[in-house]
């Protein structure tokens, strides 16, 4: 289901929702794409956007004539068979040129083709088609050595790659970074892993070496250096410690992977840049045992001073002065920094100006650093223009939800009506807790109200 809101000067929201009733019916339609959403279609790469645009032009072929034969040129891995199954262009059928140019961008859409090349030959009792096709390289099979601990089922699937599909160094080599994660992921953060075959021209099979190295497993994490956060505290935000041994041994949290302890290191960091440690530093080390399989890992913090707030500004606001604003602002002058405050400020902002109207308001919060650990915030505002709603256009795929229905949840968002933040933010909310429609992702696509701003007019990220 779509609709959309049009405003003055151009500007649009659009709500896109699917309503499972719809397709549940019967007579529903076309079937459901997976998990019962909507189909689901790739960004058409840029051959399809040629086809697809009516270019480049195939000759002038009567539409109607009937199709004599269609012949394939110039494949070596892929079958005939399996070319004209992607087509609907086939022998004894009208040819009909939006239908051809279809077929051509399904096959690109394939990327086993680097060209193709159509032919044509008219004659008064039809016409007959050839497509000479340049096959991109296919690989032929995907193979795993000196694997030991991880099996080629559960590499296969991690790896991205599989027999049938187009050969190229890209694909291999992402490939190859995705079964390293995986490795690290458990604990084999050590491993190294080779392309044998497959980056060569004339390759068609590809081929890791593994080297699997030994499994890290976490002992104990500790954080030291800490003196204004208590160490509890630090370990609650990280995300890899210590499991509980179980029968079958230990949990996979006690796996230790130096891409979640650089991930923990980061998380550190950024919560004492929250709390205004702007010269905050976060090292990591890790001892082993003596048999290189256990791990305590230690988190060494230099905090530094905490910054304060020498003076808040606001500047280009035109319908209040600075001064009527400021008391209303939690980040205040001689306070320590906090982001959460500075966050709060900024959407209030935002907030007093969108439900007057000023929907594409921007607020943006600058730091300016100053000498002795303090900090001036001014907050930038762009309070933009005043938009009303000029019209409603609904249009509901099936029918089986009525327009009184989808717009009852909208409530104040009529046309005529000046575009108010807090009235989008709860049709929003009523749209995704009305029971009508999908609000399960993994489904389909759930209700959401997207606004299209003027071309004049950039919408920062809101908050």
């Amino acid at each position: 289901m779509q609709f959309a809101l049009q405003y003055l000067s151009g500007v649009f929201i659009t709500l896109t929702a699917f309503s499972p009733l719809a397709l549940g019916q019967m007579g529903g339609g076309m079937p459901a794409g997976p998990g019962g959403g909507a189909p689901a279609f790739d960004e058409p790469k840029f051959a399809d956007r040629v086809y697809e645009s009516g270019g480049p032009r195939v000759p002038k072929v009567k539409d109607g004539a009937l199709i004599l034969s269609v012949v394939i040129e110039g494949n070596q891995s892929l079958s005939d068979n399996s070319i004209m199954a992607v087509l609907e262009s086939r022998e004894d059928r009208a040819f009909d040129h939006e239908i051809f140019n279809r077929d051509i961008a399904k096959l690109y859409r394939t990327n086993l083709f680097k060209k193709i090349e159509p032919y044509f030959t008219e004659t008064p009792n039809g016409v007959h088609i050839k497509l000479v096709v340049h096959e991109r390289p296919i690989v032929r099979q995907v193979s795993f050595l000196g694997n030991k601990r991880v099996d080629d089922r559960a590499l296969a699937k991690h790896c991205g790659i599989s027999k049938g599909d187009a050969l190229d160094p890209i694909s291999i080599n992402s490939a190859k970074s995705r079964l390293i994660e995986y490795y690290q992921d458990k604990g084999m953060n050590n491993v190294d892993i080779r392309v044998m075959t497959g980056l060569q021209p004339g390759d068609r099979d590809v081929e890791f070496l593994i080297s699997e190295g030994s499994v890290e497993r976490l002992n104990q994490v500790d954080v030291i250096g800490n003196k204004d956060f208590s160490g509890e505290l630090l370990k609650s935000k990280l995300k890899m410690r210590p499991g509980f041994p179980t029968i079958k041994g230990v949990l996979n949290l006690n796996r230790v992977s130096d891409n979640k302890i650089e991930e923990d290191r980061q998380n550190l960091m950024a919560y004492y840049r929250q709390h205004g440690y702007f010269d905050a530093r976060v090292d990591c080390k890790k001892d082993f045992n003596e048999a290189g399989d256990w791990v305590d890992v230690t988190y060494v913090i230099y905090e530094g001073q905490r910054y304060k707030i020498r003076s808040v500004g606001i500047s280009g606001t035109k319908l209040y002065q600075p001064s009527e604003l400021l008391p209303y602002m939690l980040a205040k002058e001689g306070e320590y920094f906090y982001l959460g405050n500075k966050s709060k400020d900024e959407r209030f902002l935002y907030e007093l100006y969108g439900v007057q109207g000023h929907y594409f308001c921007d607020v943006v919060g600058e730091l300016v650093y100053q000498p002795d650990n303090q900090v001036d915030i001014i907050y930038n505002v762009g309070e933009g223009d005043i938009y009303r709603i000029s019209d409603v256009r609904v249009h509901i795929d099936g029918d089986y939800t009525k327009q009184r229905v989808v717009l009852q949840p909208l409530d104040k968002i009529r046309p005529g009506s000046i575009i108010n933040s807090r009235n989008m933010d709860d049709a929003s909310r009523r749209l995704r807790f009305s029971q009508i429609f999908n609000t399960d992702p993994s489904q389909g696509t759930v209700p959401t109200l997207k606004v299209e701003p003027p071309e004049d007019v950039r919408l920062s990220e809101r908050f």
